[in-house]
């Protein structure tokens, strides 16, 4: 039995040495991220039957020292998904948050470097002008300020547009991140799995995967199951991004404006995303033009700030330029005919067509190269003999500079009147232009598209006035192809019938102006909301990033490495390493005489 006692010892000596070990290890790795403290299971070793001469006297089994059953990782798998729950709404608002204040940069506002600032010192002109419309230095200011608030326009829309082209290479940089993650925690799958099948376990080798996890969900929405065999099952979106060792891969798709739309790479459908850093992009970029795409339920952050900035764009353009065309310049001879001329260049083709009034923002060539050219009047300047006979009329500058009260109650471009289409015939129409009435025939014809019957129209009407070119804007609207309008509230539609318009492939999307209140108002409003949106972002990225590290506190007290706690255990096992090292020395003590003593007595 003294040999039954040195393998105790032995035992013992062994299993203290090993838990000795692993709390050395844990100190190590106190301040490594993701580690797991491991602890040793020790269980007493199996027991033996006690030997006896005389069964009926044996005292049952002897222990025969001690074992470690398993080296644990202590790990709260509740918490852990708690935590990786709440990480994805963090990796949502962190990632929002960002977007917006960089929104804010781009707006400016309040500030005296922003587009309000700038509309208020162009408005301002117009109504200096409005005082003294003969003095060429008032007019240079006028055009001066009208292409600094074209360049506000255009340098906003190039940094939205800019941002937004950022965020569609973040959503690439997404996938590629949730890829290299899902490419690794296969390969991790594979060696924990052959590892477990030898029966040890790969604490470590499961710390680099749940570290893995973790960051994987702030850019997207997981959920994760482990299998007996000790893979795990990472789905995104409702399917497997990892199973075992099995990997699907993220790609993208770009639509015609370069815009990504994550999809899987086997079956090119549409990936589900719905939380994380990626939802957070894809919400701000907003959706693409793809098909499948189209029905997406994005926040459009920033397509929506493009859109209301082109809103304002047109509302200006078309407003400032309504009233201008009516006025008369310091160049314009006629006793009866306004310039018909437009302060800011108006697009080509089809105004409700088009769409990047922002980005393309400008003042009339005739206006930069001669602000005589600036209609400031609303009387002829000159009589029936030449002679200046209302020189210093500025009521139309006046006009103008009102604009920045003006309620827009209507769409300033979509002043519509129904017409009548019955069939092919000559139209007849009468067209009233300032204080000039004409009669205006049209051919009859079976116009092909929208577009031809704009030009027929728009042409003779031009031709009746005597006006070079195209003076008179007459457009058509998408969305009814039996509709027309002009872009002036001053021009009217009497006695159209018989007109037959065939098939056209025009789209429905179109730029409003606003409508129901002022442009200062507008802009003020909407940066304003840009505000209260980055606020509620900071605040509930703020909340979550308190709310995850409180996770991950909670689940430190579990896992994390307490190098007191390890400095006590270490003691703990010093000890008994001690003890049993003397254990040894007692049963050779023993030993000794049994060996060395026994049968000398006489001697």
């Amino acid at each position: 039995m003294s040999f039954m006692g040195l393998e105790i010892g032995k035992r013992a000596i062994m299993v203290n040495q090993t838990a000795l070990n692993i709390v050395g290890h844990n100190m190590a790795n106190a301040n490594t991220d993701g580690y797991t403290r491991q602890v040793a299971d020790l269980v007493a070793s199996k027991p033996l039957g006690a030997m006896s001469l005389n069964s009926s006297t044996s005292v049952g089994q002897l222990g025969t020292g001690v074992d470690i059953d398993s080296v644990a990782r202590l790990r709260d798998a509740y918490v852990d998904n708690q935590y990786r729950y709440e990480n994805t709404s963090l990796g949502y608002w962190s990632a929002t948050e960002q977007t917006l204040d960089n929104i804010q940069t781009i707006v400016n506002e309040p500030s005296d470097n922003g587009l309000r600032s700038v509309l208020d010192k162009f408005w301002q002109s117009w109504q200096d002008l409005s005082t003294y419309s003969e003095n060429e230095s008032n007019r240079a200011v006028v055009a001066q300020r009208g292409q600094a608030v074209a360049d506000a326009f255009q340098s906003t829309y190039k940094q939205l547009t800019d941002l937004r082209n950022d965020l569609n290479a973040n959503v690439q940089v997404d996938v590629d991140q949730v890829n290299s993650i899902g490419s690794q925690l296969k390969e991790l799958n594979l060696q924990i799995a052959a590892i477990t099948i030898s029966g040890q376990q790969p604490n470590d080798l499961s710390d680099k995967r749940d570290l893995l996890i973790d960051q994987l969900s702030k850019l997207v929405n997981i959920k994760v199951n482990f299998s007996d065999n000790g893979m795990a099952t990472v789905q995104v979106g409702g399917r497997s991004l990892v199973q075992g060792t099995t990997y699907n891969a993220l790609t993208v798709k770009d639509d015609s404006e370069g815009m990504h739309m994550v999809i899987w790479a086997d079956t090119q459908t549409k990936t589900q995303i719905t939380g994380g850093e990626l939802m957070s992009n894809l919400d701000a970029r907003g959706k693409t033009n793809l098909p499948e795409d189209l029905s997406s339920d994005y926040k459009e952050t920033v397509p929506n700030m493009i859109d209301q900035l082109n809103s304002l764009a047109k509302t200006i353009v078309t407003k400032t330029n309504e009233i201008h065309s009516q006025g008369y310049s310091l160049n314009n001879t006629s006793t009866t005919n306004p310039d018909g001329t437009d302060f800011f260049t108006m697009p080509t083709g089809l105004q409700d067509q088009y769409i990047n009034w922002a980005k393309t923002m400008s003042v009339s060539a005739a206006i930069v190269d001669d602000p005589k050219n600036i209609a400031a009047a609303t009387k002829p300047t000159y009589d029936a003999n030449g002679k200046q006979s209302n020189f210093g009329d500025g009521d139309n500058a006046l006009a103008i500079a009102a604009l920045k009260q003006d309620m827009n109650s209507e769409p300033a471009s979509l002043q519509t009147r129904d017409i009548t289409v019955v069939s092919p015939a000559t139209i007849s129409l009468t067209v009233r232009y300032g204080a000039q009435t004409k009669n205006v025939t049209i051919p009859s014809s079976v116009y092909g598209t929208i577009d031809d019957i704009r030009s027929a129209i728009e042409s003779n009407i031009n031709s009746a006035f005597g006006f070079a070119g195209t003076v008179i804007h007459v457009n058509a609207d998408i969305t009814n192809p039996n509709r027309l309008d002009f872009s002036s509230s001053d021009y009217k539609f009497e006695g159209i019938d018989n007109l037959t318009i065939g098939s056209d492939s025009y789209g429905s999307y179109s730029v409003q102006t606003v409508k129901g209140e002022t442009t200062d108002d507008y802009w003020r409003a909407l940066a304003a909301e840009v505000g209260v949106k980055a606020q509620e972002a900071t605040r509930n990225s703020t909340n979550q990033d308190q709310l995850v590290t409180e996770l991950d506190n909670k689940r430190q007290t579990v896992s994390g490495v307490s190098l007191d706690e390890e400095a006590t255990d270490m003691i703990k096992y010093q000890h008994a390493f001690n003890a049993a090292a003397r254990f040894i020395t007692v049963i050779d003590d023993m030993l000794d005489t049994l060996v060395n003593k026994t049968g000398i007595a006489g001697r």
